[in-house]
């Protein structure tokens, strides 16, 4: 019992530096530096280019990261945001360092492109190249003059390295979904679980003792 409590409280305690950090692992979630390496390079207001790099995401299939800013749409957090149907369908990926076995939220802020239906605004979500989300993420635009930003969570096992990955699957028509403010932080559910779990064992080994 002593040996169970001492790894509990080991792990609490390595788990409560990530909480209550509650650092982001994620470069460049929100896409405001488009050079390739940190040294920050803005996104002019009302315009969009393509890049294969910028800090923190690299594009591993199709023809570019597409940032906007204040181009057919506004940004849920900061100016800039993504399209990745630049030209066609593109997937690109950041290898965040997380601690292994610990759990994460990943959060982004999804929305449709104004102006175009569902089925070209359609992305997927990954996790070391695994489908976080079971259906595409999708939304019509038809009728918006604006985003209309949502907000989703999913939870994440870490490994030490882990790789997220977002790409588009709508029809490749150059006009796609929306993204911009992605998270990845620590769980605090999973603290307050062992926490329980610790006080528990504790509460046993006294009545037993």
């Amino acid at each position: 019992m002593k040996n169970i409590l001492n790894s509990l409280v080991m792990a609490l305690a390595a788990l409560g530096l990530h909480t209550t950090a509650n650092a982001n692992l994620v470069i460049n979630g929100s896409f405001e530096d488009v050079s390739p390496a940190s040294g920050l390079q803005t996104q002019a207001n009302g315009t969009w280019s393509i890049y294969n790099v910028i800090d923190g995401w690299s594009t591993i299939a199709g023809p570019g990261i597409e940032v906007r800013n204040n181009v057919a749409g506004t940004a849920s957090n900061g100016s800039n945001y993504v399209e990745l149907d630049s030209t066609g369908n593109t997937t690109m990926a950041q290898t965040l360092l997380t601690s292994a076995g610990s759990y994460y939220a990943l959060t982004f802020d999804y929305s449709g492109r104004t102006g175009v239906a569902a089925a070209s605004n359609g992305i997927e979500v990954l996790w070391n190249n695994v489908l976080v989300n079971l259906n595409p993420i999708t939304a019509s635009g038809i009728g918006l003059s604006n985003h209309a930003w949502t907000s989703y969570t999913f939870g994440v096992y870490g490994t030490g390295n882990d790789v997220l990955s977002f790409r588009s699957v709508g029809t490749q028509d150059s006009l796609g979904g929306s993204l911009d403010n992605v998270r990845v932080v620590a769980e605090p559910g999973m603290l307050a679980t062992m926490s329980l779990a610790l006080l528990a064992l504790g509460w046993s080994r006294r009545r037993v003792g």
